[in-house]
């Protein structure tokens, strides 16, 4: 039994250690999913009591899609306890809560919903050890307590409260008889209607144990059950599944029950087997488009609260989470298939082709990029290349362009590095000999951008065109026919506006508004559009029509536009262009009079999509690939279709499985058909909620006829790869000539001065010159004979547990992240350095890792009576923030910098370093707030990209110390298998450190904490002053900010 007032030591008789400590990291999970409640209720409800705030100590505004994904969340328990509140009925309401953590269910309702609260009562139940800390809560709380009468505390059996309307219970769920026991001594069980919740909490138990919950509830006579966890539905290496399922299980806190159940008819079958006759189980993703759960408006409202543009990773979040609502009786809920059995029904009427298809791996970060736009280039040779553009990187959004190349070409393209700014969400449409046309995007979700560029495929540059009549993003461009003019419909001007309208973009006239006819078409954003090859004289005679396809995109009240449309767009010779829209329907789908049949087998919604990308053959053929569908997500069986659209039917003629590994994510990607009869996948990816991010691993190539895809040979010649990355910079940096190009001789390195130090005064005087120096002869005591790899085990213990970077590259890089945290034994770190593994270990405070800096004296005091710092080095010691042990095997350190002043104590093997002064940072691709860069300096640094910075250069031997001033950006490779050393930081400045936590001694200065909280207010100043006017004021005041350098 689990006593309800004993500490954590003895709560949980019967568990041992280890499963204890497991059940304390389930128990954390309640503390990050709080804090998101908090940020939603903050947001979202400003005018609502803000029960959340007691649990959550300080606010933390999470990202828009953290929010929009708690929204529904916490809307859908809401919804469902409010219609069984609602529900008349003789007996006294019961809302169990299983798992409750630190929800405010109970309050949330009596306050809402105070008149259908009056005959319920409310039954928190979780870990004796949480409920103890949420019953403190409550007595200490007044906004919590005086809502509660008849308050009492410690009642015994598990019971931490009772009162009148509300009841704590502290018992594990695995114990039913004493959850039951419980049970029955606040409520009368017999006279009592229940509804059971479970917002991902028993998840977490053994499936066994959370199907006896779900079996016990339906014992207890009239009830309800609302679950709410994670599932699978297209299998555990789908890209967010995997993401999804190694953030918990590297958290400790793996996910038990998805894979017994991992769709939503598992979840049925589950719920019907435990005596739930009555089941209805949906994605989130299908709760949101539902008026049953969210209305129309209620979804329009959200986009006022703040701007969102996260489309695709909120689908998918929603699409991997799935709400069962079980009865046990047989009144008020229809039966319907869920939208897995309707998916699971086309997908056996279409034919499937499975093809490996061709892969090409990405180095570390390069190619990853999502929501660019391709475009085709030539080099003087005519040999042909792709190019992925813009888009949002690791970081930040590109000012860039991703050259792919078949290999090898016989000549390079000769590359410019003028032209727009960066951006996301964007066009590019190939016009033919006139050139590529780039139109519009975004920076942020509520500043559009309406700037247009032609690239030049002569000469390979970028010139401006034509504004766009309104910033724009989100939208649809096509070329018409094989005329030099383009087709604008739909997009997004601002975070909530969809533009309704229709533009046709002539060279020299600029965009012209066409004149929509009809009622088929739904403005929306993100839709397909593509248009044909060919043009027709119009039935008049007096102009020429194009036609092409339409379909999907997101509607005006959030949710995926039904619309399959053929548009014709008449251009009259003397009168203003018309486009016109006619539906295109299935024709499975038509019974003998031409009328639609069968809804739930339509194959509509998986051809109207946001965000997918294609284009249509000759023939008539429409190629479909990527994006997302709605209510769920799209199975790899169908992301990639081959459809017939060349009459006034379509006919899904067969779908592409891509079975190739690694698996990619097609959403974001951007594609391009070849002249060689196939198209390349590039980049792509997402964000996977709170839980990672997804980039495709590289890019992929498929061949194809106008009907189906074929296999491609493993042979070089058919493979795309990623040939280089091109910066894009500012017209006037380019005439200055600052900017980086080809012709650009390498950076020319300099030797960092070996100096000896033999007095406290000469390294103050080495520290106000503020540059780099190794100091050799110093006495850094017997480590540096000593200090063996044998020696270092001995002295610490083979056994002893240690935390390193796994890397899976020679080349570390933090902002990609690929190298994993893992816990190793020392004994086992050291003998895989000498074995080669890419192991390093950057030693963190042994009792307080997250909260303290390391301390060699404290962490290895086995090893600190072998370290000393000379006398000449005294103010280090004086001013220590503190002094880390590194071991290092054959893997290269990232390129950061450190706010801190710190010297480096090589002690055992050699290591290469190059520093680059702070003026560089701007040439390094530090992205904004971050102290590290993702660029691979040792093998660009005799590349024109690095042409303007200024290395400086060393290699450290046993016994030198390398002094780092503050903000020197650097990295290091090693030269030897094994590299030891002792890393000391210290204060060298009065004050101006930031106030907050800085374990490692980069945290940046206050004044540059707050500085970029100011220059964002600064910019949303500007927000809604045209691009022209917004770049000028914003120009100037960047000048006068640089010159106050000198003040």
């Amino acid at each position: 039994m689990s006593p309800t007032t004993n500490g954590k030591g003895n709560s949980r008789p019967g568990r041992s250690s280890k499963e204890r400590a497991l059940d304390d990291l389930v128990m954390a999970t309640n503390s990050s999913s709080i804090v998101s409640k908090r940020s939603v209720e903050r947001i979202y409800y400003p005018d609502e009591p803000q029960f959340f705030r007691f649990f959550v100590k300080k606010f933390q505004r999470r990202a828009p899609l953290i929010n929009r994904g708690y929204y529904i969340r916490l809307h859908v328990i809401d919804v469902a306890v409010r219609r069984f509140l609602e529900r008349p009925s003789d007996k006294k309401k019961v809302v169990v809560n299983l798992g409750c953590g630190s929800d405010v269910l109970p309050w949330q309702c009596m306050t809402r919903y105070p008149d259908n609260c009056q005959n319920a009562k409310f039954v928190d139940i979780d870990f004796p050890d949480l409920i103890e800390k949420k019953c403190r809560v409550v007595q200490e709380t007044p906004e919590l307590n005086s809502l509660l009468t008849g308050v009492k505390t410690n009642v015994g059996n598990h019971v931490q409260l009772q009162s009148d309307q509300y009841v704590e219970i502290g018992c594990d769920l695995r114990n039913i008889s004493d959850i039951e026991k419980a049970l029955s001594t606040v409520v009368d069980i017999a006279n009592c209607e229940f509804m059971f919740v479970a917002e991902v909490s028993i998840t977490y138990m053994e499936t066994d144990g959370a199907d006896s919950v779900i079996k016990w509830a339906s014992t207890l006579g009239q009830a309800e059950f609302c679950l709410l966890e994670q599932i699978i539905p297209d299998g555990e290496d789908h890209p967010f599944a995997k993401t999804m399922l190694g953030h918990f299980e590297k958290l400790k806190t793996p996910l038990k029950s998805v894979f017994t159940y991992p769709n939503l008819n598992a979840q049925r079958d589950r719920f019907i087997k435990r005596g739930w006759p009555q089941v209805d189980v949906s994605t989130l993703w299908e709760i949101w488009s539902s008026d049953r759960w969210l209305s129309a408006d209620a979804r329009k409202r959200l986009d006022a609260i703040e701007p969102f543009d996260e489309w695709e990773e909120f689908a998918l979040f929603a699409g991997h989470y799935c709400v069962v609502i079980a009865r046990t009786n047989l009144d008020g809920i229809q039966t319907v298939p869920t939208s897995d059995q309707r998916l699971e029904r086309l997908k056996n009427e279409v034919l499937a082709v499975s093809s490996s298809v061709n892969f090409s791996e990405y180095s570390g970060t390069r190619g990853q990029r999502r929501f660019g736009a391709a475009m085709k280039l030539k080099n003087h040779l005519g040999e042909e290349f792709l190019a992925n553009t813009f888009g949002l990187g690791p970081n930040s959004r590109l000012r860039s362009y991703d050259l792919y190349t078949r290999e090898p070409p016989m000549q390079d393209i000769k590359a410019h590095h003028t032209g727009p700014s960066s951006r996301m969400c964007h066009t590019i449409t190939d016009l033919g000999c006139y050139g590529n046309l780039l139109a519009g995007g975004r920076t942020s979700p509520s500043s559009a951008l309406q700037d247009c560029w032609l690239f030049d495929k002569r000469t390979n540059k970028w010139e401006q065109v034509d504004d766009l009549p309104l910033p724009i993003y989100r939208h649809g461009v096509t070329r018409l026919g094989r005329s030099n003019m383009a087709l604008l419909i739909g997009g997004k001007s601002d975070s909530s506006t969809i533009f309704s309208g229709c533009l046709l973009y002539r060279p020299c006239s600029g965009w012209i508004e066409c004149e929509i006819l009809g009622p088929n078409y739904t403005p929306a954003f993100g839709a397909l559009l593509l248009g044909f090859q060919e043009a027709t004289r119009s039935p008049t005679g007096n102009g020429v029509e194009f036609h092409g396809i339409l379909a999907g995109g997101i509607s005006q009240d959030g949710i995926i536009a039904d619309q399959i449309l053929r548009w014709v767009l008449t251009l009259p010779e003397d009168s203003k262009p018309t486009i016109s829209f006619i539906a295109l329907s299935n024709l499975e789908c038509l019974d003998s009079s031409g009328q639609a049949v069968d809804s739930l087998n339509n194959p509509d919604s998986l051809i109207n999509r946001l965000g997918a990308s294609g284009f249509i053959s000759p023939e008539g053929y429409l190629c479909l690939v990527g994006g997302i569908i709605a209510n769920n997500i799209i199975p790899r069986d169908l992301d990639i279709q081959i459809i017939n659209v060349s009459g006034s039917h379509y006919k899904i003629h067969s779908t592409l499985s891509i079975t190739t590994l690694p698996r990619p994510l097609l959403v974001g990607v951007s594609i391009e058909a070849t002249n060689g009869g196939e198209f390349v996948v590039m980049g792509g990816g997402a964000t996977c909620f709170s839980m990672g991010t997804f980039w495709n691993k590289g890019c992929y190539t498929l061949r194809y006829t106008h009907t189906h895809m074929h296999e491609i040979p493993a042979t070089n010649d058919r493979r795309w790869n990623l040939s280089k990355m091109v910066e894009i910079i500012e017209e006037t940096e380019h005439q200055n000539g600052s900017a980086i190009s080809s012709n650009k001789r390498p950076a020319v390195k300099v030797d960092i001065p070996r100096i000896q130090v033999s007095t406290a005064t000469a390294f103050l005087a080495v520290m106000k010159a503020g540059k780099p120096v190794v100091i050799e002869a110093s006495e850094l005591g017997s480590c540096v004979k000593t200090w063996s790899s044998d020696y270092i085990v001995k002295q610490l213990g083979s056994d002893r547990e240690v935390v390193v970077h796994e890397a899976n590259s020679p080349k570390m890089d933090f902002n990609s992240k690929n190298f994993t945290y893992v816990t190793k034994k020392l004994g086992d770190t050291m003998q895989e350095i000498a074995n080669g593994h890419r192991l390093y270990l950057r030693a963190l405070s042994e009792e307080h890792p997250s909260d303290q800096p390391a301390n060699i004296k404290v962490d290895f005091p086995q090893l600190a009576g072998d370290f000393q710092l000379p006398d000449s080095l005294s103010f280090v010691e004086e001013n220590e923030f503190s002094s880390v042990l590194r071991i290092t095997g054959p893997v290269n350190m990232w390129l950061h910098y450190d706010v801190m002043a710190n010297v480096y104590c090589q002690i055992v093997g050699s290591k290469r370093f190059i520093l680059f002064p702070p003026s560089d940072v701007t040439r390094l691709s530090f992205a904004p707030g971050s102290s590290s860069s993702s660029i691979d300096v040792f093998s660009e640094l005799e590349s024109p990209s690095l042409a303007e910075t200024h290395p400086h250069e060393t290699v450290l031997k046993p016994g030198d110390i390398l002094f780092l001033p503050p903000l020197w950006m650097h990295t290091a490779t090693p030269l030897s298998n094994l590299g030891v050393a002792i890393n000391v930081f210290f204060r060298n400045l009065d004050n101006g450190y930031s106030a907050g936590r800085d374990v490692y001694g980069n945290r940046d200065l206050a004044a540059y904490e707050k500085g970029r909280q100011d220059v964002a207010r600064v910019a949303n100043a500007f927000s809604k002053l045209p691009l022209d006017m917004r770049d000028f004021y914003i120009k100037r005041l960047a000048h006068e900010l640089a010159e106050k350098t000198h003040d």
